[in-house]
């Protein structure tokens, strides 16, 4: 059976056509809403299982479809030391929310095509509860929740170890594909050789704005400088930078920085369009002097999220 994905994007139509066979990676986890003590045992196993078990099936899927709209175009934070975003200005910049009474916004992420949002492992690994992904929120204390999905299935790195901090992806695939329009753009993803040292970075997110301070209603977004892996190690760091990192910030006097509740998301350059270099992973303290924020190197791992993607549209970019 097969399906088609229709969009306009002002003249221009989009048909995505899907294969009728769906890959399901072996490293993936359902989540279960109803999670409670009756499950548990059920659910201590689905654990288990991923991660004791990351064997792979044979692939027998058609590659990812690419559609004819762009990613990485903005429309025209707990962040420290940031600036307010105005209106839904990167529009794949999402909010992963959890709690059905009280939604409680513990991380970010980055919408990469109609199905899936990229995020840092460390926020979902031992998370029990039903995720909720929220696009086109500028304001969190709004009424209007902009766009809602459920995260269906959460994908993360096989190779995520937590001690070290490597490897800190996840992939959250949602209930329904988010419709790609004019306002609903995802980010774009570098090429596998992309390096983007030297260049300026921008995080945004809706983390803390100072360190032991509160969240922030508003998205807001910071400019930082790329730096190398070598700078990087050159800090308080030191051999804890691995390749598949990426460092932005200000080492010698600090006071801008991604914080807590940025978790997870992206650190951006725009190049044209906004490509993503980075996820936000960890940090000592928020926007520390010596104390560069550490992200996730994206470029590392495009095999990965195209292999584990290959269900979903892709804009053109």
């Amino acid at each position: 059976m097969k399906f088609i994905i229709v969009v306009f994007l002002g003249s221009l139509l989009v048909i995505c056509t899907q294969s009728s066979y769906v890959y399901e990676p072996s490293s993936v986890v359902n989540l279960q809403p109803d999670y409670s003590a009756k499950n548990a045992k059920q659910q201590n196993e689905l654990f288990a299982n991923y991660f004791f078990n990351f064997s792979q099936p044979e692939v027998k899927y058609n590659r990812a479809h690419k559609t004819e709209c762009n990613c990485g175009t903005p429309n025209v934070n707990r962040i420290v030391g940031g600036t307010q975003v105005r209106q839904n200005k990167y529009p794949w910049t999402a909010q992963l929310v959890r709690g059905r009474y009280f939604p409680r916004l513990f991380c970010g992420g980055s919408l990469i095509n109609d199905r899936y949002v990229l995020t840092a492992a460390h926020c979902v690994k031992n998370n029990r509860d039903q995720i909720t992904i929220r696009l086109l929120q500028l304001d969190r204390s709004s009424r209007d929740p902009g766009i809602t999905r459920q995260v269906a299935r959460v994908i993360i790195h096989p190779g995520f170890d937590a001690t070290r901090i490597v490897n800190d992806l996840a992939l959250l695939r949602l209930d329904s594909p988010v419709p790609l329009t004019e306002k609903v753009r995802p980010v774009c993803l570098p090429t596998s050789n992309q390096n983007f040292e030297g260049k300026t970075g921008i995080v945004a997110g809706w983390g803390l704005i100072m360190q032991g301070g509160v969240t922030s209603n508003y998205l807001r977004e910071v400019s930082l400088p790329i730096i190398t892996n070598q700078e990087c190690r050159n800090t308080r760091y030191k051999n804890k930078i691995e390749d598949v990192m990426i460092c932005a910030g200000y080492v010698k006097q600090g006071g801008k920085d991604a914080c807590q509740g940025d978790s997870g998301g992206p650190l951006i350059v725009n190049e044209g369009r906004f490509r993503l270099a980075g996820v936000v992973s960890f940090g000592f303290g928020c926007a520390q002097p010596d104390a560069p924020g550490v992200y996730t190197r994206i470029s590392k791992f495009i095999d990965w999220i195209h292999t584990s993607t290959r269900d979903s549209c892709y804009c053109s970019g």
